[in-house]
């Protein structure tokens, strides 16, 4: 093959460009367009001398572009390699006519750059590179039309956009008198070389050879070459179909359209538990290339294109549906919005597992009824981590995506796939009961406390007719204070009001910090009421939202709170909500209000609320036994081997010891106070909180193995739990020997 050096006039004089169905859409950015301009203004100024004759630029010192590669068929001239060069020169040449148009000194440039930008069709109304869909932004440029961008096509956008710029930074002095000169030079000096391929067989083979290997094609065009290029029927229209996808997917996102395709392939091929990093590193079609046989590509007849047809281009409507719900909060889809907000990954990847490409229609909304399925699941993932105050970013998430893509691409219909998410989830029910002993740790957890307050205001909001929705609540907005946590105590009330009520500083932080002891409030509103005693905040926090005024007493006896006080009924939750009585402890309210918390949780993310039916064998907290909590390890927080069904609760619902009860171990001549919660838990001198007393005796002791019931024991009567237990098992089954 023997390369030919060709100069711009020689490169567009007589001939037309067509493109193949695997070429992707004109794609250079402002960036490389200004680099062409920049390089070739540069390179021509340096040169240049007003005492020069324009023939004298034929002299000048020639500016190389590159290779371009070419190929033949029907009697036509196709690119395979070099059309953004080609298509970014035409628009410059298209750009020169208009500049030329009205000077005297350049009539023969005009009539030569007008001859030169429409190729082969010498007198006709086509362009040197045939594109249909860009004909008409070319004709317009062409003749000075406006251009309007509004239902273009994402590729026509850029073109308008490089045009534009080409214009503007151009240099003035190029404009003026030098321009006859430098669009002399342009045609004459500047050149590249051509490749001449023969074939279309041959020119794919290059066009492959050289763009596999470089940075020349987005990985999203070879995907669509490796799909498209052997497609059977009118290549043109499975183009066009392509585009079409692709165009609706990017909206703001420019990598949107190939997120979506490493999605499906993740959600549909890649094999469980598998690693991933190789689809996310490369492109896909070398992925599909390499799994061909694994994922049944070559089973089939035109099984390649059958993948855009039959896969990708029906989902790609969903997911787009999916995708634009995280952007704004709507009716059916809050959860895909509230997972977008903490920024959870890999968030459809299950909702594309389970969808059937034949229900993606916009008849047919059972795929994004599933998206919010997976949506909700996930959310009561995060929630019920968020409490514990685990993890729940991507690693953690990809393991529970990973472990459940398989069940969940069996599931057909949407029942079905409610039956596989309820089942894992069914496990996690029992951490809602940890949420009264979350503590607020800014550093640390911050953006999930203010979510979970948000979603308890809003949850009452909505039932009680008052306006906040999550969005507002977490909003941001230029030129506004956003709602803040807001302490119900402050610091400085420890050594005030409440001075005989904490044994330390220390402990009174950890007390005022508790979710109990916190509201969301309007970000104006926080501040006015900074270190205020809470009887003098109450009335911003009746002004700013339902949950926070829910401590001021006109709450309940206003007759314009009515609705406040009947949905609290129909959600049993009178006995919970209570008004700030100033005679009762922090401790007290706190624990009150985390409770409150609890159970209002407990209704948000219910089972029937996200539509995530529990096993027929699961308790009121799911299955007896085993984690199920999705981390893929051992739950010091829930044991899986439990000798006894009896729990701390147990014993203090039966009398045998008190919510507050003073607890202390001993180990090594060391003494390791705690206290019992109000709901059975273990708090020991760091603040931590432990539902298992193993788990407790560990993280007090920091050895593996320091005891379990028998390390703890009760101070004012210096019984071990383990008599108090036996004593519990010994009344409630006298055939027990404990």
């Amino acid at each position: 093959m023997q390369p030919t050096a060709r100069t711009v006039r020689q490169l567009f004089e007589g001939r037309t460009y067509h493109l193949d169905s695997y070429q992707r859409d004109y794609a250079w950015e402002i960036t490389q367009v200004e680099k062409l301009v920049d390089d070739l203004a540069a390179k021509f100024t340096w040169q240049w001398d007003e005492t020069h004759l324009e023939s004298d630029t034929l002299l000048y010192d020639s500016y190389f572009l590159g290779s371009i590669i070419i190929y033949r068929e029907n009697e036509r001239i196709y690119l395979a390699d070099g059309q953004q060069r080609v298509i970014t020169l035409l628009l410059l040449l298209i750009r020169l006519g208009t500049l030329t148009e009205d000077r005297h000194d350049a009539t023969h440039l005009h009539s030569a750059v007008r001859t030169l930008m429409r190729g082969g069709d010498h007198g006709g109304q086509h362009f040197a590179v045939r594109v249909d869909r860009y004909a008409e932004f070319f004709d317009q440029l062409a003749n000075n039309r406006l251009f309007t961008s509004d239902g273009a096509p994402a590729d026509v956008r850029r073109l308008h956009e490089a045009a534009e710029h080409l214009l503007t930074r151009w240099p003035e002095n190029l404009k003026q008198d030098q321009l006859p000169y430098f669009a002399r030079w342009l045609l004459d000096r500047v050149s590249l070389v051509e490749l001449d391929a023969g074939d279309a067989a041959r020119g794919k083979e290059m066009f492959s050879a050289m763009n596999d290997r470089g940075k020349h094609l987005a990985p999203l065009d070879l995907l669509k070459n490796y799909l498209l290029a052997d497609a059977p029927g009118d290549p043109y229209q499975l183009d066009l179909r392509w585009q079409h996808m692709v165009d609706e997917l990017h909206g703001p996102d420019r990598d949107a359209p190939l997120e979506f395709v490493r999605a499906v392939l993740r959600a549909k091929y890649v094999k469980p538990a598998a690693d991933t990093s190789q689809l996310l590193a490369s492109a896909p079609h070398e992925w599909l290339d390499e799994n061909a046989e694994s994922i049944g590509q070559n089973q089939k007849r035109d099984g390649r294109v059958r993948l855009f047809t039959e896969i990708l281009e029906p989902l790609s409507r969903p997911y787009l549906a999916m995708q634009m719900a995280t952007g704004q909060l709507r009716a059916d889809q809050e959860a895909i919005w509230y997972n977008a907000h903490l920024r959870i990954p890999r968030q459809f990847d299950l909702a594309l597992a389970a969808a059937e490409p034949n229900e993606s229609n916009d008849l047919n909304p059972s795929v994004l009824r599933k998206g919010e399925l997976v949506a909700r699941f996930l959310d009561l993932y995060v929630v019920t981590r968020g409490v514990r105050q685990l993890p729940y970013g991507p690693s953690e998430l990809d393991e529970l995506v990973a472990g459940l893509l398989g069940p969940v691409r069996m599931t057909r219909t949407t029942d079905e796939l409610s039956r596989v998410l309820g089942e894992a989830a069914a496990g996690w029910y029992v951490h809602l009961a940890e949420i009264p002993e979350l503590r607020y740790r800014p550093g640390a957890n911050r953006p999930f406390v203010l979510y979970f307050l948000a979603r308890l205001t809003a949850w009452l909001a909505k039932g009680t007719g008052q306006s906040e929705t999550v969005e507002h609540l977490l909003a941001i907005t230029e030129g506004q204070r956003p709602f803040e946590i807001e302490h119900l105590f402050t610091k400085s009330e420890r050594t005030g009001t409440y001075r005989a009520q904490a044994e330390s500083d220390a402990e009174f932080d950890r007390l005022r910090s508790r979710l109990g002891g916190l509201v969301l409030l309007d970000g104006s509103d926080n501040a006015s009421a900074g270190g205020l005693p809470l009887e003098r905040k109450l009335t911003s926090y009746l002004r700013s939202n339902g949950l926070a005024g829910s401590l001021h007493p006109d709450t309940y006896r206003s007759r314009g709170h009515k609705r406040f006080n009947t949905f609290v009924a129909e959600q049993g939750l009178t006995d919970l909500f209570h008004p700030y009585d100033v005679e009762s402890r922090p401790e007290d309210i706190v624990n009150a209000r985390g409770r409150l918390y609890r159970a209002m949780a407990e209704r948000i993310w219910s089972p029937e609320a996200l539509g995530l039916p529990l096993p027929r064998t699961a308790g009121p907290y799911g299955p007896a036994g085993g984690n199920n909590d999705g981390d893929g390890g051992d739950d010091d927080e829930r044991p899986r081997r439990q000798r006894y069904k009896t729990t701390l609760t147990n014993l203090i619902d039966a009398g045998l010891l008190r919510a507050d009860e003073r607890l202390v171990g001993r180990r090594g001549g060391q003494l390791f106070p705690a206290t019992l919660t109000a709901d059975g838990r273990i708090r020991t001198a760091s603040g931590e909180v432990h539902r298992s007393v193993s788990a407790a005796a560990k993280a007090a002791t920091g050895a593996s193995n320091p005891g379990d019931w028998r390390f703890w024991r009760v101070e004012h009567t210096n019984d071990t739990l383990f008599a108090v237990r036996a004593r519990y098992l010994r009344a409630s089954d006298p055939g027990q020997n404990g």
